[in-house]
C-alpha cells in the first residue's frame, strides 16, 4: 500500500506548480501517492494537467476567507486528512501552514514540513503567537534560502534553531530544458530581430522588482549600444508608472513590454543578458531559468540571490542605476565567446547545485524524514 503525501500550497501560480512538481518528483510512484491541494485557487483543467501528482484539489477559498481564523479551510482540510491519513504534510507559504497547524491539533500528523518562500513572514505578532502556540515536535520550518532561514530564526519564537532549515528550490532540467525555444524561435515570438542585442528580465511588474532602476540604467547606455533593446516580460501594478517613465526618457522604440506570457521561461534564449534588479528576493527562481538557458546574469547582491548565482554571474549594489549601466555596457562590449563562457558556468552551477537529484538527496537525509517511521 502506497504512503500518502500532501503538498499544500496557496495558489496554482506557475511557479508554485513547478514547486509542487519539484516535490512530487522525489516520491517514487510505486511507494507514494501524492495529493496537491491549493487553498485559494479555483479548479483549472489546464493547470491540473501540468501537475505530476496523483491528485489535484482546489479549495477555492476567497481572499476574505483565507484571512483571520480560516475556519472553512480548516474544516475542509480536517475532512480530507481524516479521509487520506497523510503520512507526510508539506506546506508552502504561511496560510497553508497555519491551516495544517490547526488540523494537527485534532489529528496526529506523523511529520510536517512548512516551507516559506518570502522574507519577513513571521514579523507580525499574531503569526509569532500562532506558531509558538500550535507548534509540535514532529514539524520543521524551511526557508528557500539561507537568507530566509536566518530571517525566520530572528523573528520566530519557541522553535529551536535546528528545526529551522534551508531547502533550496530546484530546477527540473530534464523536463524543462527540452522545452526552451532556440534563439531564432524565441526572437520571432517576441517580434525581435536576430540583429538586436537584448537585455531582458522576467517577473511581476512590482515595486520589489525595481524595474525603474533597470530602465534608468538602460537609458544611460542606450546611445552607446545602438543594437540594444530592453525587454521586460511580465504584468503587474507598476505597468503604468513604468510606461510613463519609458515615454519620458524617449525609449518607447527601445524598451519592449509584452505583458504576461505563460511559460515565459521558454523564451529565455531570446535574451543576450538577463538582469534581475529586485530589491527583495528570497531566492530568485527565475535566475535558475536563465542559468538553464545559458544566459549571462547581472543581479543585485541581496538576500537569497548570491546563494543562487554564486560566482557565475555579476552581482552589484541594489538601486544603483550607474553601476548597473556600467555592467550592462561591459557585457555589451564583451565578445560572444566570453559571454558564452559565463552562460556555461551558470548552467553548470544550476545542474550541480539545484537539480532535482541534488534536492532529493538533501530531502531524504533530513533527520525528520529519516526518523519518521510512517515513511520508512
Amino acid at each position: 500500500m502506497r504512503k500518502n503525501i500532501l503538498i499544500f500550497g496557496h495558489t496554482d501560480a506557475t511557479q508554485f506548480i513547478d514547486i509542487s512538481n519539484q516535490y512530487t518528483r522525489i516520491f517514487a510512484k510505486e511507494f507514494f501517492e501524492v495529493t496537491v491541494v491549493y487553498l485559494a485557487s479555483a479548479p483549472d483543467k489546464l493547470n491540473t494537467k501540468k501537475h505530476l501528482s496523483d491528485h489535484v484539489i482546489y479549495l477555492g477559498e476567497k481572499n476574505k476567507s483565507t484571512r483571520g481564523l480560516k475556519i472553512a479551510a480548516i474544516q475542509k482540510m480536517l475532512y480530507l486528512y481524516r479521509q487520506k491519513k497523510f503520512d507526510l504534510v508539506i506546506c508552502h507559504r504561511y496560510q497553508p501552514m497555519y491551516v495544517m497547524l490547526c488540523v494537527a491539533q485534532f489529528c496526529q500528523i506523523p511529520a510536517a514540513i512548512f516551507i516559506m518562500h518570502e522574507l519577513n513572514v513571521f514579523k507580525k505578532i499574531r503569526r509569532k503567537i500562532s506558531v509558538a502556540f500550535l507548534w509540535q515536535k514532529n514539524m520543521i520550518l524551511a526557508g528557500v534560502s539561507n537568507a530566509v532561514r536566518d530571517n525566520m530564526r530572528r523573528h520566530i519564537w519557541r522553535i529551536p534553531a535546528e528545526k529551522i532549515i534551508t531547502l533550496y528550490n530546484a530546477i527540473d532540467h530534464e523536463r524543462m530544458e527540452p522545452t526552451l525555444l532556440n534563439q531564432k524561435e524565441a526572437c520571432e515570438q517576441l517580434h525581435l530581430s536576430k540583429d538586436d542585442f537584448i537585455f531582458g528580465t522576467i517577473g511581476r511588474l512590482a515595486k520589489a522588482k525595481d524595474h525603474l532602476t533597470l530602465i534608468k540604467a538602460f537609458a544611460a547606455i542606450e546611445l552607446l549600444c545602438p543594437k540594444a533593446k530592453l525587454v521586460i516580460l511580465g504584468e503587474g501594478e507598476e505597468r503604468t508608472i513604468l510606461k510613463q517613465t519609458i515615454e519620458s526618457l524617449n525609449l518607447t522604440h527601445k524598451v519592449i513590454m509584452p505583458g504576461f506570457i505563460p511559460d515565459a521561461f521558454r523564451l529565455m534564449k531570446a535574451l543576450d543578458i538577463f538582469i534581475l534588479s529586485s530589491i527583495q528576493e528570497a531566492f530568485g527562481r527565475v535566475l535558475l531559468e536563465a542559468m538553464l538557458a545559458k544566459i549571462p546574469i547581472i543581479a543585485n547582491h541581496i538576500h537569497g540571490i548570491p546563494e543562487v548565482v554564486g560566482q557565475t554571474g555579476i552581482l552589484i549594489e541594489a538601486k544603483n542605476p550607474i553601476i548597473l549601466a556600467e555592467k550592462m555596457l561591459e557585457l555589451y562590449n564583451m565578445n560572444h565567446t566570453e559571454r558564452m563562457q559565463q552562460g556555461e558556468q551558470g548552467y553548470n552551477r544550476a545542474i550541480e547545485v539545484f537539480s532535482i537529484n541534488r534536492f532529493s538527496d538533501t530531502f531524504w537525509q533530513l533527520p525528520l524524514i529519516k526518523q519518521c517511521e510512517a515513511l520508512l
